[in-house]
């Protein structure tokens, strides 16, 4: 599997010695901060200055109450620091998994960023009363006195922020999500096929047999519950998996439409122009670098899936 060019970070340099599964930090960026990943969930709460936070979805302004709740896996960066501070909080993906995994069904934000197999960050605009409580609580998770790093005390404090930040945060804030309500069954098994396995060339044929739904009602389902056909989804699925492998791999760039299923590189590198505005060379380049450029185009980016596209299970990386 080829290598990663940019920085990953790893919980046992992030967390403080103790262990416990949750570390709050401050930290003033004074400069671009290149494209990243790490295996840990990331809450990022801007308390002072402006910038650019850069991932799949694009490069968008922050500034003070700004939060961003990064997943697991998921590449991002800063970019045009202007006296920037990050209060960060991070998160053992097993907290969430076990110990506290009722959250999915209390916070919807976290549904959002927990449910999807490979989910975009959720960015949230706190009000100043509300920045406030949430610094509060950065605080006491921050606190490195052991009678109060208790992992109850540490699992309190994150709970209540994360329903601060669940309070803020609304389905219109929401980066390309898909619904809350259960999705219908030929669509969830339809979408769940595409999303494994999307380098195969589903056929709209393929999908109604696979989900036992004729085919005109596929489509009409489809567009009721995600807002595009079944094969426009695919291709959706395939733009951000090419995105993903851009970032995180050295594989070359023809070789990555193939991957994905494209095997023509012409038109694999037309079709992600198309979506993100830039050739699939450029947006590796400025992902690597912490460059940042507003999308060459100048109509909104089309929505990207939810939930991205796994390659056979595995993260790529």
């Amino acid at each position: 599997m080829a290598s990663r060019s940019k920085p990953r970070y790893e919980r046992a340099a992030v967390f403080n010695p103790d262990g416990l599964p949750v570390w709050a930090d401050r930290h003033r960026l004074p400069g671009d901060v290149a494209a990243h990943d790490h295996d840990f969930f990331e809450i990022a709460l801007v308390t002072q200055g402006r910038g650019l936070h850069i991932a799949a979805d694009g490069d968008h302004p922050i500034g003070p109450g700004s939060a961003i709740v990064v997943p697991p896996n998921q590449w991002h960066g800063y970019a045009q620091c202007e006296d920037l501070v990050v209060f960060d909080s991070f998160v053992a993906p097993e907290l969430i998994d076990g110990t506290l995994s009722f959250l999915d069904a209390e916070l919807p934000l976290m549904q959002t960023v927990h449910k999807s197999s490979l989910p975009l960050p959720q960015r949230i605009e706190l009000g100043k009363y509300d920045v406030s409580l949430a610094i509060a609580e950065l605080h006491s998770m921050s606190d490195t006195t052991p009678a109060r790093r208790t992992r109850i005390e540490l699992v309190g404090h994150l709970l209540i922020y994360l329903n601060i930040l669940n309070r803020c945060w609304s389905p219109e804030q929401a980066i390309h999500r898909r619904s809350i309500a259960p999705l219908h069954p030929a669509v969830s098994r339809a979408a769940q096929l595409m999303e494994d396995e999307p380098g195969r060339p589903w056929t709209l044929a393929q999908l109604a047999a696979a989900t036992t739904t004729e085919r005109t009602h596929l489509v009409r389902l489809f567009q009721r519950e995600l807002g595009s056909p079944p094969i426009a989804y695919l291709n959706r699925l395939r733009e951000q998996a090419a995105a993903r492998l851009l970032v995180q791999t050295d594989t070359p760039v023809a070789q990555i439409g193939a991957r994905v299923g494209w095997e023509d590189a012409g038109y694999f590198a037309r079709r992600f122009k198309t979506a993100y505005g830039l050739s699939p060379s450029a947006y590796r380049n400025r992902a690597r670098t912490g460059e940042a450029r507003y999308h060459a185009t100048a109509e909104p980016m089309p929505a990207l899936p939810v939930s991205g596209a796994r390659f056979g299970g595995q993260i790529v990386g």
